[in-house]
């Protein structure tokens, strides 16, 4: 409808939708732009600003892109013949069990999105699976001791290998935060763990004599216990406040912000426990023997071992996977605000989300501008009086609107015109656009 003192004509729906895209470093997103047109069509005179109805004739949204979502977790394990066994969420991207080495395979670790890994030899030879790079080895040079163990840095864009005597040797973005190479050690080192920032590490002697480099904090050592059996690996907790150590008849020890959620005393048989690798919360790990057998604990799931495998070497590690990524689909968000909106009034908007992901995901943030079809009606004659209140969860698969989600209307996002005192009719048939922008994870 058209106010009688205002002829104007609507000059239709702006279709240009614009908004801004996030990513965190912290978790996983969901980025999406929403753009939800609304008429308002106004009329009136003099100081009195105009009634009028706020809808659209049909639903505008945008699509928005699944940047990742969780799966399950799971497990690697590999064999001194460089065979790798995936359990789990973790995929096979390859391994060395068909090839001659010059020496034997004494650890592994995946990427950071668990889409490959790299497996290191004791001369410091250094084999890229999947989506791992390779950025330097030491197969090349003349040790002074044979490695025993590597850590890939957070951007999973480097690495480090260390050797028995503590030699660090860093390569792609890792880097050099100091070595006990040059000092008299009670015992051999045996394993290293990088820092969650990657700008440090911890190394672990057999007797648990534990020595930090750059931003590692010491939290502990069993360097003065009379240990049943010797420290076999090194694991940082999330929080790069603690970590644990594993010894080979399946203790463990634990330190600093490192739960402990039970030891495999008594339970790796004949093997001895080589490696730990802590859930990604923390709450939780894994331990396996050298005959394969793995150990759950805390929040760790089970997923299955090698020991019922006729192994062609023994294990000498393992590493953590985050599952694989689940492939990215578009979801969409649209929605209208029906009914009328009088200066000093607003209208709340029951949003449709489509979700077509195999998992639900949340909305974590939540922004909207404020556009309007015409100069002469400033966008500040309008106001979100509150954004859409959050977290707000929509399962896989679903089209839903908030309504259906049970997310009560005081919640929704909400769109109100201002009670400026002044003349508004240039705001009349104007059409205003709404730029969403948020965050999910999934």
């Amino acid at each position: 409808m058209t106010s009688p003192h205002d002829s104007d004509t609507d000059p239709g729906p702006d279709s240009s939708c614009t908004g801004s895209t996030h990513r965190t470093t912290s978790h996983r997103t969901v980025a999406a732009i929403l753009c939800v047109v609304v008429l308002l069509l106004a009329g009136g005179s003099a100081a009195l600003a105009a009634t009028g109805t706020l809808g659209a004739s049909s639903p505008r949204g945008t699509t928005a892109h699944l940047l990742s979502a969780p799966a399950p977790d799971g497990y690697w394990l590999v064999g001194s013949d460089g065979g790798i066994f995936s359990y789990g969420g973790a995929d096979f991207y390859g391994s060395t069990g068909n090839l001659v080495l010059n020496r034997p395979i004494v650890g592994m670790a995946a990427t950071p999105d668990s889409k490959g890994y790299w497996a290191v030899a004791s001369d410091g030879g250094i084999f890229a699976f999947g989506d791992a790079g390779f950025y330097g080895s030491t197969g090349a040079i003349v040790l002074n001791e044979p490695i025993v163990g590597m850590s890939a840095t957070p951007s999973g864009h480097g690495y480090w290998l260390v050797a028995t005597d503590g030699g660090v040797f860093a390569f792609g973005d890792a880097g050099f935060y100091g070595s006990t190479g040059a000092m008299v050690l009670n015992e051999p080192i045996v394993g290293m763990s990088a820092t969650p920032s990657g700008h440090g590490y911890w190394l672990a002697a057999s007797d648990g004599g534990v020595f930090r480099f750059g931003d590692g904090s010491f939290a502990g050592s069993t360097g003065n216990i009379a240990l049943a059996g010797p420290v076999g690996s090194i694991s940082g907790a999330p929080s790069g406040q603690g970590y644990w150590m594993a010894a080979s008849d399946g203790g463990v020890f634990s330190f600093g912000s490192a739960g402990f959620h039970g030891s495999a005393v008594g339970l790796a048989g004949s093997g001895s426990v080589v490696e730990l690798a802590p859930t990604p919360d923390g709450a939780g790990y894994w331990m396996t023997d050298s005959n394969g057998a793995v150990f759950a604990f805390g929040d760790a799931v089970f997923f299955g071992s090698a020991n019922t495998t006729s192994l062609e070497g023994a294990i000498v590690g393992m590493a953590r996977s985050s599952g694989p990524a689940v492939n990215p689909q578009d979801y969409t968000i649209s929605g209208n605000a029906p009914g009328a909106l009088l200066p000093g009034t607003s209208s709340a908007i029951d949003l449709r989300i489509t979700n077509p992901n195999v998992v639900s995901i949340t909305l974590v943030s939540s922004s909207t501008t404020i556009t309007t079809s015409r100069g002469a009606c400033a966008h500040s004659n309008f106001t979100m009086v509150h954004e859409l209140h959050l977290p707000v969860t929509v399962p896989a698969g679903a089209s839903v609107t908030l309504s259906q989600l049970g997310v009560p209307p005081g919640s929704w996002p909400t769109v109100g015109m201002v009670e400026t005192g002044t003349n508004q009719d240039a705001c009349t048939n104007v059409t205003l656009t709404l730029h969403y922008a948020g965050e999910a994870i999934g």
